[in-house]
């Protein structure tokens, strides 16, 4: 299933440099973290060992300023600066919010949209139901409604 994961990364990394950028880390965090998500799963699927190596080197990289960036977000916009190129980008702090909002809609805001971008499962998970402890009549109930209907459909017929 080999898809276009590092186009995808790619274009979320471009995004995220140009809002970095600009010194808008709220949006810029979860860009890094979905691109982050993108090229994990590329390497998955990528067989040549050069470019695996040149998508790890940059998935660290790209890793280490989303972690500067949370830094920066998690002290309230004033935080460490980076090293190299990027010193004045993180020492900027962030953009004010508009209309006169307090400081902490959008942070929050990022926070939440962070927050649910690690619950959400994008690979399927390896569970049998015999890890799955006690819940016999839940179980009993999905087998019923959701997994003979699936395996035998010619039985759940009009």
């Amino acid at each position: 299933m080999y898809s276009n994961f590092k186009e995808q990364a790619i274009e979320y990394v471009k995004q995220a440099a140009h809002e970095d950028n600009a010194g808008n880390y709220p949006k810029a965090f979860p860009l890094y973290m979905n691109a982050l998500e993108y090229f994990k799963t590329h390497l998955k699927y990528e067989k040549n060992p050069k470019i695996r190596e040149a998508i790890t080197q940059k998935f660290t990289e790209y890793l280490y300023r989303a972690e500067e960036i949370r830094a920066v977000l998690d002290e309230g916009g004033t935080g460490p600066a980076a090293t190299g190129g990027d010193a004045a980008v993180a020492a900027r702090p962030k953009t004010k919010p508009k209309d006169g909002e307090g400081g902490g809609g959008d942070e929050e805001n990022s926070e939440l949209r962070a927050g649910l971008n690690s619950a959400i499962v994008r690979e399927k998970p390896n569970v049998k139901w015999n890890d799955v402890a006690g819940l016999d009549s839940a179980k009993q109930a999905l087998q019923e409604v959701v997994i003979l209907p699936v395996k035998f459909p010619q039985f759940f017929t009009g």
